[in-house]
């Protein structure tokens, strides 16, 4: 019981001190944080894409429109011009060239408008002189003894420099009677569209009633579109317009706030190579904005299909992502927001169609906080820190002094120490108590013939032969030996245990 009581007091003595550990742990003041002001960014994506003349969606393919001829007796001079509408607001470089051939023999170029630097949204306007490329052409024949019945010549218009140069031409056939021009008069490429326009000055005649003729006006059928949430096949894709928008809210009000956009697209085969495209350079806005530019997936398609054939590296499909980035900065009482937001939307092109892996609206949240240090109001079982220290070093006191009594119980009552033949009688009561028969005395009977034995253990088995029990005589004082016996008849089977034995 004593030993149990010590234990007791021994548990509840480490409980105790592990409570103060974790009491005085506690930390007595925390930071907090207070919001001065919380502000949010929203973007989102648009699109419109217009399909191409299908079976599908309709309206049903038509076969192009005749290339337009004119008789080359009465066309006294053309007046072209070339318009450009890039998808960026950025300058480059303009050229326009007249290429005269013979297939397969010669090529010569003849600069229409020589290089210079145009922005964005432009139009170009220069004349084709028909004598001067015949006098050109005859020069050239006449020089190397080679003559064509027909005489092509090619406009070609270029914008830009480098691999993304923005190229388009106009084939133009000169023959003996008739001037033939190609009916293609438009062309998109990365977003960007061009289109040539023309004017052809009649000399006088008696078949038209004009003295101008303009290029025939074909009125394509109204296109079909389709948004956000339809279906959409990449081979039927004509064109694509693209929209970003932005819009910034802040519970505070809010003085210069400006935002620097730059809208990007990346080409890739995952983990092989990837190419960065500018949609929209670096622009600066203020307040909620929008950008619209086109997004020309032909256009990636064919430069996806040269970078596999240089690479020789094959993959059955690419990815294309577009990328939005904001850098807002703007000013409150509170202080200063400057915040960067980006959106991306990722595709898997060379499926078949086109399918979009993010949500087209995305929404990030912001605040501007504080901090200061402040006593910890936290509840620990319902206690504050000062009251959780004060109880535990109570209840570690309380349980040191219980601890120290049950210490001092232990030590002054334990009981003796038991002796080796105590210990002995107790083994031999545990291991055969139920085969022992107690008597107080026994008195010798006559002609007993005593038989001694070594030890216990023989004594039993010769009980378990003659099916006696085992008495024990308990001494009458400490020094006299314990007798355990087995009667049979007049003879006695005996065992004493003294205490020279178990020494």
């Amino acid at each position: 019981m004593k030993r149990l009581f010590l234990i007791l007091s021994s548990i509840l003595l480490l409980i105790s001190i592990f409570g103060v550990y974790k009491a005085f742990s506690l930390p007595s003041k925390i930071e907090a944080h207070t919001t001065l002001l919380s502000y949010e960014n929203e973007g989102s994506f648009d699109y419109l894409v217009y399909l191409k003349p299908s079976y599908l969606f309709g309206p049903e393919p038509q076969e192009p429109p005749p290339n337009p001829k004119y008789p080359a007796e009465i066309v006294d001079g053309i007046d072209m011009s070339f318009t450009y509408k890039g998808a960026t607001e950025t300058s480059q470089p303009v050229e326009v060239k007249a290429v005269l051939e013979n297939p397969s023999i010669w090529q010569k170029e003849s600069t229409l408008v020589p290089e210079t630097t145009r922005t964005g949204y432009f139009t170009v306007h220069f004349p084709l002189d028909i004598d001067e490329i015949n006098e050109l052409f005859d020069t050239i024949e006449e020089e190397i003894q080679i003559t064509s019945s027909s005489r092509p010549v090619t406009i070609v218009a270029s914008v830009g420099s480098g691999s993304e140069a923005f190229t388009q031409s106009l084939p133009v056939k000169l023959g003996n009677t008739i001037i033939e021009v190609d009916s293609n008069l438009s062309c998109t490429q990365s977003g960007a569209t061009g289109e040539f326009d023309y004017l052809i000055h009649l000399k006088e005649n008696s078949l038209f009633d004009t003295a101008r003729l303009e290029p025939p006006v074909v009125t394509p059928a109204s296109p079909k579109t389709a948004g956000p949430g339809e279906v959409i096949f990449s081979n039927l894709i004509d064109r694509m317009d693209a929209t970003f928008y932005y819009d910034f809210k802040c519970d505070q009000p809010v003085t210069g706030l400006t935002e620097e956009v730059t809208i990007t697209a990346i080409l890739e085969n995952p983990e092989v190579w990837s190419k960065i495209f500018v949609l929209v350079p670096h622009t600066t806005k203020s307040g909620n904005f929008s950008l619209s530019f086109p997004l020309d997936i032909d256009y990636f398609t064919e430069m996806f299909e040269t970078i596999r054939s240089e690479t020789g590296v094959p993959a059955e499909s690419y990815n294309l992502t577009i990328t939005a980035d904001v850098h807002t900065v703007a000013q409150t009482d509170s202080g200063e927001i400057d915040e960067v937001f980006s959106q991306t939307l990722s595709s898997a092109l060379g499926k078949g169609t086109l399918e979009w892996n993010e949500e087209l609206v995305k929404t990030e949240s912001g605040a501007i906080t504080t901090s200061q240090v402040i006593p910890n109001p936290n509840k620990y079982l319902g206690l504050s820190v000062s009251a959780a220290r004060y109880l535990s070093a109570a209840a570690l006191g309380i349980f040191f002094f219980f601890f120290l009594f049950s210490v001092v119980l232990y030590v002054r009552f334990k009981p003796a120490e038991s002796s080796p033949m105590e210990e002995e009688i107790l083994h031999i009561r545990k291991k055969y108590g139920k085969r022992i028969a107690e008597t107080i005395n026994q008195s010798p009977v006559e002609g007993e013939k005593l038989i001694s034995l070594g030890s216990m253990e023989d004594l039993m088995k010769i009980a378990d032969e003659l099916l006696k029990p085992v008495i024990h005589q308990a001494p009458s004082t400490p020094e006299e030996a314990h007798a355990y016996y087995v009667l049979d008849g007049t003879t006695r089977y005996q065992y004493l245990l003294t205490k020279d034995s178990t020494d």
